[in-house]
């Protein structure tokens, strides 16, 4: 009777999350660029380790944009990569003519390292009034920008947070993680959209040099070598309130990242993401995680269970499919807008994978150790090596 009861109560919990979500996401309207000459000056932050494979195809998307040059600068900060990504960079300037737009900077040992050093040192050197950040294996449309620019100049939101996409590579393992993207991604706009953000990627977020300056950047989080976007995001919160941030709802905004290529560089990502939690302060976030958690917990919990005990079948199957029925309108509805619902024949699926995984890391990222970019990171958040 206790287990049932506590059950009920999570799920209760989890469907009016969800709900609310979902209501938030439905509520958004697509975005539509004016026809107004761009004023803004615009400054796209990339802090790049060991990105050799990936950062030709990231400038020349950047390069591609259809922002007036003069009033947009990219700067790529290396975070002292093993391999030759500062030299390609190098080469890359003076074979472009757009390219005096482009920087580099090299952290150098005193500086530091990490994400959240090498992006506050690329502001601190940068010139726009929007501040955007993506990462060294993204890709974007032409329009990217002056999407961005013109959303910036209609509502003035001190942060911006846009969708971004898995490219699957057509095998199954990037579906899946596809289809696992989308409902992250659907959940930050959701969320954003009903008036609690919850998550935001910093695979496409952009935000005020002023909000940056008066959050007081990353200073309150270094310990965390993760979660630059979150606390970001819950920094621009508690200081102007959650009508500051907004969700950028435009085809023309979605930001293109490959899908990890190995199961092991999976969980090092997840474990990666996982990790800045244990610095999470806002009430609603906390919650969130928790009941996400724990509904994961109950469907991982009597499916184990069943196992032993037939008993239990019943427990396990009326939650799988409780869950399945509260998610897949959110799923549905998002993966239309990101034309990818030919993945949707394997929601069944990762939702029984999604919850064996997101138990299993919820527990090793708060307490293990993780390796990012040649890099060993403890339970402490240190980097070494």
């Amino acid at each position: 009777m206790i287990f049932l009861l506590i059950s009920v109560i999570v799920f209760v919990g989890y469907a009016l999350l969800i709900t609310a979500i979902t209501m938030g996401w439905l509520r958004l309207k697509v975005f539509r660029r004016t026809d107004s000459l761009p004023k803004v000056k615009v400054s796209i932050i990339v802090a790049a380790r060991n990105e050799a494979r990936n950062v030709e195809r990231l400038l020349n998307s950047l390069l591609a944009q259809d922002y007036p040059s003069h009033l947009v600068e990219i700067i790529i900060i290396d975070d002292h990569s093993t391999d030759i990504t500062a030299s390609l960079v190098e080469e890359f300037i003076p074979q472009k003519r757009e390219s005096h737009n482009l920087k580099l900077i090299r952290l150098a040992e005193e500086d530091g390292s990490g994400k959240k050093t090498a992006i506050d040192c690329g502001i601190q050197a940068s010139e726009g009034e929007l501040i955007v950040i993506t990462d060294a294996d993204c890709t974007s449309g032409s329009q990217w920008i002056s999407t961005l620019s013109s959303f910036y100049t209609q509502h003035q939101p001190g942060m911006m947070l846009g969708p971004v996409c898995i490219k699957d590579e057509g095998n199954f393992f990037g579906k899946l993680q596809s289809l696992e993207f989308v409902s992250l991604i659907s959940a930050a706009a959701g969320s954003c959209s009903a008036g609690f953000p919850i998550l935001a990627n910093g695979a496409n977020i952009a935000f005020t040099r002023q909000a940056y300056d008066s959050c007081g950047g990353f200073s309150g989080n270094l310990q965390y070598p993760s979660g630059d976007d979150m606390f970001l995001m819950m920094s621009i919160k508690k200081k102007f309130g959650v009508k500051a941030i907004r969700f950028l709802f435009s085809k023309e905004a979605i930001v293109y990242t490959p899908a990890t290529l190995g199961f092991r560089s999976f969980i090092q990502q997840r474990l990666r993401w996982v990790s800045k939690s244990r610095g999470y302060t806002d009430p609603m976030l906390i919650l969130t995680s928790i009941l996400v958690f724990l509904t994961n917990v109950l469907l991982v919990f009597t499916a184990f269970a069943s196992i032993l005990n037939p008993g239990y079948f019943k427990f396990f199957l009326g939650f799988y499919l409780l869950k399945i029925i509260i998610d897949f309108p959110l799923m549905l509805s998002y993966s239309r807008f990101q034309k990818s619902t030919n993945l949707l024949w394997l929601f069944p699926v990762m939702e029984l994978l999604n919850a064996v995984y997101t138990l299993m890391i919820g527990i090793a990222g708060n307490a293990g150790k993780y390796e990012w970019k040649g890099r060993r990171v403890s339970n402490k958040g240190m980097e070494r090596g």
